[in-house]
């Protein structure tokens, strides 16, 4: 059961998805920094204890937060319903990770996703630190606007996406194509690779291979940042397509 300590995320939790809520808690004293957690909450019929500092500390000892919301566990989006949906029309922007293991990372491509209007994020099933409470509280509430898959077999379910009409790019630091070069409009998904790179069979079902330009001297980015970049690239492709003069 996930618990939540970042006030952004228990807010969109609140707001997006209060029958996932388990139990509210603020500790007792604090109630003032709360307020508008509390509001929010009466507003949606959500119920709250405040207790004393000391039961507070004994039940979350591990947090320093003042407040802490269970939440139900997380529910992924099946991976056939996205297929269905990308088929429809209604999936155009997709990005997988051919796994990742930091949280931190995660989190923050959630968090970055959810402010591009990313329609689903593909994770495989055993080469990903999925999503934990770490990674919740990482998104900063972004983990509720959101869909997360997970597939046993990515490189399979590329071949199933490209079927679907998707155009795969894998990102890559050793290809000669910047992906500022390249037209991202229409139906794609964005392939990344571990903390350590794309994995052979990911990078040849990708139906082309794209890189960041970057400063010769040192030319690795983070995977969260390189997710960041791409993806707003691809906002500002579409932004700048449906732009009437």
């Amino acid at each position: 059961m996930p618990y939540l300590i970042d006030k952004s995320s228990i807010l969109e939790v609140i707001r997006n998805n209060p029958e996932c809520v388990r139990r509210l808690w603020i500790e007792k004293g604090f109630e003032g920094v709360s307020q508008g957690v509390i509001e929010e909450s009466k507003r949606q019929g959500i119920s709250f204890k405040i207790i004393p500092g000391d039961a507070f500390l004994r039940k979350f000892k591990d947090t320093k937060s003042h407040i802490v919301l269970e939440k139900e566990g997380m529910l992924y989006t099946d991976q056939d319903v996205l297929l269905n949906e990308i088929r429809q029309g209604r999936a155009n922007t997709l990005c997988a990770f051919d796994g990742i293991y930091d949280p931190q990372n995660l989190g923050n491509i959630i968090r970055s996703a959810a402010c591009m209007g990313v329609d689903a994020i593909i994770i495989p099933k055993d080469r990903s630190c999925g999503i934990t409470d770490t990674v919740v509280n990482i998104s900063k509430g972004g983990i509720e606007h959101i869909r997360i898959v997970k597939v046993v077999n990515l490189a399979r379910y590329i071949d199933e996406m490209k079927d679907a009409g998707v155009f795969c790019y894998g990102l890559d630091e050793d290809s000669a194509a910047p992906l500022f070069d390249i037209d991202l409009k229409g139906r794609i998904c964005l392939v990344f690779g571990s903390e350590e790179g794309l994995r052979r069979l990911t990078k040849e079902k990708c139906d082309a291979i794209a890189k960041i330009p970057t400063n010769k001297t040192f030319s690795s980015l983070n995977v969260a940042t390189c997710f960041a970049i791409s993806v707003y690239e691809v906002v500002r492709q579409g932004s700048k397509a449906n732009k009437k003069y």
